[in-house]
């Protein structure tokens, strides 16, 4: 029976995954335009000779393009993108994956190439969510829950849609918080006591735990590996991890007791006043035996887990020599820097990321999940009767999800860039452990609520949930409409670019000289036509273009400047057949005139 609910169960989340990769194609068939930032991922992937900015002079829409395509014989070629990323501020193993893409599709710059490379990894990323939501002892009904919130978010969504490292980064986020789950329940089962049967290990240091322990701690070094080369932000989930679950290891285990005999030589019942009980049995560890390591004993196992981590921190760099400069010198490390020492923007800057995470991950029912989650704490800690043998038994690994995504949330909106809505992009991977924390404690406090042993055993709390999450999903999908990097106003730009070079008129790109690589934020419209004539904007002498004087239309994309009207003249007044100047639309510093 068991089997077969399982299989059932097993069948749900592959449907469930179907659709879900079916509604992300769906959104991205929508997606529009690209955001600055996946134009840098194509172009610092495969990039040929490299962009430059004329003044005065005509270059080939063709040129362009050809640095975010891979072209014949430049495919595979790993050295190139290792030596682009060492000129920038991120760690390759991102690019080499989509190089690898779009390698094997030579010749052609799609968004369908950064898609299926981020599909791939919420694939993986919704079977280690799931695995990871087993660990902690949630069932059937909640799992099922917890998938379809996690596949149906907007920022889910949003997530595979932004061709950039964040849903690789979740990936291995979610991989490093199952690899310490599986190990807290190692120690609680081998180096504790059997935590099923109650049954106390008379060898807790044999050697089935201590290949157990030394498997997990390989299998966290590698996931550190993969994750320090996908993005450095893995850097601080990592040390949030690492630190709460050493701390657990350290303290918060019950300790060895010698026992006591009373005057006929038997042993004492032990004294369970607060006074005499270890950290652990405070905290809800009680029913696991005594039987414990002694602090050198666990400091020494904690040593192994140090350094599995540290070699596999040590190992990246030395593939990849570029990241320690990144990180303390390079200028996104300097800006985190300065952003973490700032006390004057504290406050600020945890409203900022807290109000994202309301809006776009639970659609701003935040009030609704940090109420019920407060009354299932209540019941979990405060009142006996509303405890179960798996609150009891996974009590530490929820703590120490707890402890370690909220260090990281709380880190990364101390030193994240502030960019709007897309900010999101920097709390993503920890937004799926969010959602699996809310359904979990959302459930134990719809059963705390509900009370009842009979509507408990139909699963009313389950249903509850869902429902409630159904509201946020719903919500944020279909009324707020909380996708993001769809950039849907982008369609109508392209097209009208399209239009224009159809009917001969002659584009002209006045950029920024401070700013050049602005230039990406209107890729999308620049490679629609055949050639375009690029002006620099901090050289104000005259324009003598013949094809330019004699154009029928001039179609000019003018950056923002001190120099812009002055150079717009310039060229109204080199175009003999010019009339009139029009406005057509202003975007990201960028405002699109038409002359005729």
């Amino acid at each position: 029976m068991k089997e077969t609910l399982s299989k059932k169960v097993t069948l749900i989340l592959i449907i469930m995954l179907a659709m879900q990769i079916i509604t992300i194609c769906v959104f991205g068939v929508q997606k529009a335009g690209f955001h600055q930032d996946e134009y840098y991922s194509f172009f610092s992937t495969n990039r040929s000779l490299g962009f430059y900015y004329p003044d005065r002079e005509w270059v080939d829409s063709e040129t362009i393009r050809n640095e975010f395509v891979v072209l014949p014989g430049e495919g595979f070629n790993y050295g190139l993108v290792h030596i682009v990323q060492s000129w920038d501020v991120h760690p390759p193993l991102f690019y080499d994956m989509l190089h690898t893409i779009c390698s094997i599709s030579a010749g052609v710059f799609s968004k369908w190439q950064g898609i299926l490379l981020n599909l791939i990894g919420f694939a993986i990323s919704f079977l280690l969510l799931n695995k990871l939501a087993r660990s902690i002892g949630m069932a059937d009904g909640e799992r099922l829950v917890l998938m379809f919130a996690y596949g149906f978010n907007p920022m889910t969504i949003s997530c595979v849609l932004f061709i950039r490292m964040y849903m690789w980064l979740t990936v291995f986020v979610l991989a490093y918080a199952l690899c310490h789950m599986r190990l807290i329940s190692l120690i609680k089962r081998y180096y504790v006591g059997n935590e099923i049967t109650g049954y106390v290990l008379s060898k807790p240091f044999d050697k089935q735990f201590k290949k157990g322990f030394v498997n997990i701690v390989l299998g966290i070094a590698v996931v550190s590996f993969l994750g320090f080369s996908t993005q450095y932000y893995f850097l601080i989930y990592m040390g949030m991890m690492s630190l709460s679950f050493g701390l657990w290891f350290l303290f918060m285990m019950p300790k060895k007791k010698k026992k006591k005999l009373d005057s006929s030589g038997m042993p004492e019942a032990p004294d369970r006043s607060p006074m005499n009980m270890s950290i652990g049995e405070l905290l809800g560890d009680e029913e696991f035996t005594q039987q414990a390591a002694s602090m050198a004993e666990r400091f020494g196992y904690l040593l192994v887990y140090g350094c599995g981590c540290a070699l596999a921190l040590i190992g990246a760099v030395a593939l990849y020599p570029a990241s320690f400069s990144h990180i303390f010198r390079g200028y996104r490390g300097q800006e985190a820097q300065a952003a973490f020492t700032d006390s004057s923007n504290i406050w600020e800057r945890f409203r900022f990321f807290v109000g994202l995470a309301d809006d776009y991950l639970l659609s701003g029912f935040a009030w609704l999940v940090i109420a019920i989650s407060v009354i299932a704490l209540i019941g979990l800690f405060f009142f006996v009767r509303m405890k179960n043998k798996k609150d009891k038994l996974h009590i530490a690994h929820i703590r120490i999800l707890v402890a370690a995504t909220t260090g990281y949330f709380l880190i990364v909106a101390k030193t994240a860039l502030l960019l709007g809505n897309t900010s999101n992009r920097y709390e993503m991977p920890i937004y799926p452990i969010i959602l699996l924390l809310a359904v979990y404690f959302i459930k134990v406090g719809i059963r705390a609520i509900v009370g009842h042993r009979k509507l408990m055993e139909i699963g009313i709390p389950t249903l509850v949930t869902f429902l409630i999450f159904i509201l946020i999903t719903v919500k944020g999908l279909v009324i707020d409409r909380n996708v993001l990097f769809l950039y849907p106003e982008d369609a109508s730009r392209i097209a009208y670019a399209r239009q224009m070079n159809e009917a001969g008129a002659k584009a002209v790109v006045m950029y920024n000289d401070a700013t050049p690589d602005n230039i990406w934020r209107i890729t999308d419209e620049l490679l629609e036509y055949d050639k375009l004539y690029y002006v620099n904007e901090a050289d104000t002498e005259a324009i003598s273009d013949a094809e330019l004087t004699e154009a029928d239309t001039v179609i000019v994309y003018a950056a923002d400047h001190d120099n812009r009207d002055e150079i717009l003249s310039i060229i109204e007044s080199c175009n003999s057949k010019s009339e009139k100047s029009e406005k057509i639309s202003a975007k990201d510093m960028w405002t699109v005139y038409e002359l005729k």
